[in-house]
């Protein structure tokens, strides 16, 4: 199912065994063997996500843990900017100031 990864096949003796998909990857269903690591620019989801989410303008995606996953998004720190599907806020430039959450300074 959506969100889900396969860890044994159907058998005449079995029922296809699944688990969920930890947050910072995504699984569209079917016979995967893994889940997909929402691993590009912005991207990140929650726990048992069939796809990944890109992070919108004025965040940027949260990592968990010693793994690297991004499992959510944060907003962009007050003099950052995000335009959106960034893995990072970026720095106002020439003096240039923002309020948290922003995607441009002034």
């Amino acid at each position: 199912g959506l969100g889900k990864y396969q860890i044994a096949e159907c058998t005449s003796t079995s029922e296809t065994q699944c688990r969920d998909c930890v947050a910072g990857k995504a699984s569209m269903g079917g016979a995967v063997s893994e889940c997909t690591l929402c691993d590009g620019p912005g991207e990140y989801s929650e726990a048992k996500a069939s796809v990944c989410k890109i992070a919108p303008a004025g965040y940027k995606p949260k990592v968990a843990g010693d793994d690297g996953l991004k499992t959510g998004t944060e907003i962009c720190p007050k003099n950052t900017y995000s335009i959106g599907a960034a893995d990072d806020c970026t720095d106002c430039s020439d003096g240039g100031h923002s309020n948290p959450g922003e995607s441009s300074c002034e």
